[in-house]
């Protein structure tokens, strides 16, 4: 077909750059709009120990980023210099990186959007009842293939199931760009070439054609298949991180992507808007929302985050000292009163009235140790940080257990005991979500457990909730980690004991240093917004009542019930 190909437009001269106004805008818009993302980006960066950002795991997001913003640049630099460069290359240039580089820009970033559904999942295992029990897994040093895929950790698989994607969506490219001799005249399929028309006519068919179908399927199974799943699976989740307002807030930008980048390319009314507004720049369109929801939004809820620490760190040295008179001198009215009491939370808990003088250490010990359920609810489903509130409990209950005569095989059980609780909060080779630590406190708790948990767990990591499996003689063995296994830790213990060495630095004291800070985590963290939230839908609630009428006689208790079973 080459005989039906205007030889012009592959010898077509290249032109000098074209900076007029819309052209000086385009490069001085990419260069602020850059310098800015790569502020905010060095920002989460450099904050990336706070929880907003641990939970999120940012790495994977801010790569993604990158990827897709390397190609936002590409696109705003395609008026002002896309003609220096030869009209071939510049297209194929355009077809490899909407084809290869493009998508796996997107697969990493929806991948780590999956990452919100996956904690959230997780997380409720921590307001699960005692008997939930293990569902059936299997052992991935010894069954097949699928089993070790399903045993290896979430970041692992979704990395794997992105490369298997992307070199399927490789081979696609590139072996259909081979094919395609409009490209290159000198091979490829028989009628596959430019048609024999104006050379506009040829300009505008570089950009359009079967070629391009693999990447337009692809981008409409992301914007218009799996992004409404991801928005229908995530509209239920109420974080109070912003995880899922992040989350929707891509989904819903992406949406415009594909149809309007579809309609710009072949109809002929968008003809005038192409000439300054090329067709990709509505995908580009969600590259921008990309970037503001994973990187500014983050950024500004980080500062929030630091005015709410800050807050509740100087009302706890303001109040603390006078709390605790009034709440020791005054439990019988106040904290203890059964007619005031629901699931432990005291009439002042709930009074807006109350202010910040509740976000104190003494009123979160408090609640901790009367009833921490409704906290660890909180924790777990809103600021996905329950393993805080499980470790704190379990710790206290742990210390309590201890033996006032210890002899070798009570010492041994208690050891156990805080074996299971380092694994499972504690360990990063073995928790789910490990304890936000000084790497002090990290380094000596590692000192004293790490060698007797790969004794009993192996090197694998394993499933924090079972870091022990057990024979039918009793015995403990190795057992493969399984996303959906779980068990009850206090069950665990009771069935195994620890036979090897015990460090000397064990004591009734190993976790204080550990309990201390997470509890001040605790404090500064998910306990004013659990005090807040409260109370702000305790302000709305009376509000509703005082515009009804007088005839209910309900009680006051029993008001107080039905709204903290409103809340959770």
């Amino acid at each position: 077909m080459a005989d039906q190909i205007q030889p012009d437009i592959y010898s077509l001269p290249t032109s000098p750059p074209n900076f007029d106004r819309v052209g000086t805008f385009y490069v001085a818009f990419c260069a602020t709009w850059t310098f800015l993302l790569i502020l905010g980006m060095v920002f989460l960066i450099t904050n990336r120990s706070n929880p907003i950002l641990k939970v999120r795991g940012i790495g994977l997001s801010l790569t993604a980023i990158a990827f897709l913003h390397v190609y936002w640049i590409l696109a705003q630099i395609t008026y002002p210099i896309g003609l220096t460069m030869p009209i071939i290359a510049a297209y194929t240039v355009q077809y490899f990186f909407m084809g290869i580089w493009f998508p796996l820009g997107v697969a990493m970033f929806h991948a780590s959007n999956t990452r919100f559904l996956y904690v959230a999942k997780l997380q409720k295992r921590y307001t699960e009842s005692s008997d939930f029990q293990r569902k059936p897994g299997c052992n991935g040093a010894s069954t097949s293939w699928l089993c070790r895929l399903r045993n290896l950790d979430y970041p692992t698989r979704i990395l794997i199931y992105i490369g298997l994607g992307i070199i399927v969506q490789i081979l696609l490219t590139v072996g259909m760009w081979l094919a395609c001799s409009k490209y290159h005249p000198a091979f490829g399929i028989a009628g596959t070439g430019l048609p024999n028309a104006p050379l506009d006519v040829q300009i505008v068919e570089l950009g359009r054609g079967w070629e391009w179908w693999p990447t337009a399927l692809w981008q409409a199974i992301w914007t218009w298949i799996i992004a409404p799943i991801m928005i229908w699976k995530a509209w239920g989740i109420r974080d109070t991180l912003g995880w899922r307002f992040q989350t929707i807030g891509c989904c819903l930008s992406n949406l415009h992507a594909t149809p309007l980048w579809l309609i710009s390319m072949y109809v002929p009314a968008f003809e005038p808007v192409n000439k300054y507004f090329s067709s990709s720049e509505w995908i580009h369109l969600s590259v921008m929302m990309f970037e503001i929801f994973a990187v500014f939004v983050p950024c500004w809820l980080v500062v929030r985050h630091r005015s709410l620490r800050k807050r509740a760190a100087e009302s706890n040295a303001r109040w603390d000292t006078a709390s605790q008179t009034t709440l020791r001198t005054s439990t019988t009215v106040q904290w203890k009163s059964a007619s005031h009491m629901e699931k432990g939370l005291a009439l002042e808990l709930l009074d807006p009235e109350m202010g910040d003088r509740l976000f104190t250490m003494n009123a979160l010990d408090h609640v901790l140790t009367e009833n921490p359920g409704p906290l660890q609810e909180f924790s777990a489903l809103r600021d996905f940080s329950g393993e805080n509130i499980a470790f704190l409990t379990r710790v206290a209950s742990w210390k309590s257990s201890w033996p006032s005569a210890t002899d070798e095989d009570q010492i041994r059980d208690v050891f156990t005991r805080a074996l299971v609780i380092y694994t499972s909060f504690i360990s990063p080779r073995d928790a789910e979500f490990p304890l936000n630590l000084s790497s002090q406190d990290l380094k000596r708790l590692e000192s004293i457990f790490e060698s007797p948990a790969r004794i009993l767990c192996g090197e694998a990591r394993l499933d924090p909730a079972t870091p022990f499996a057990v024979d039918a003689d009793g015995s403990a063995k190795e057992q493969g980690r399984s996303g959906d296994d779980w068990i009850e830790l206090s069950e665990v213990a009771g069935r195994i004991q620890y036979a090897g060495e015990i460090s000397d630095a064990f004591d009734a004291t190993v976790f204080d240093s550990a309990q201390k800070h997470i509890k001040y985590l605790v404090l500064t963290n998910t306990w004013p917004k659990f005090v807040t939230e409260i109370q702000e839908r305790r302000r709305s609630s009376e509000s509703g009542r005082s515009d009804r009428t007088a005839g209910s006689h309900s009680s006051l208790a029993s008001r107080i019930s039905n709204f903290i079973h409103s809340i959770f």
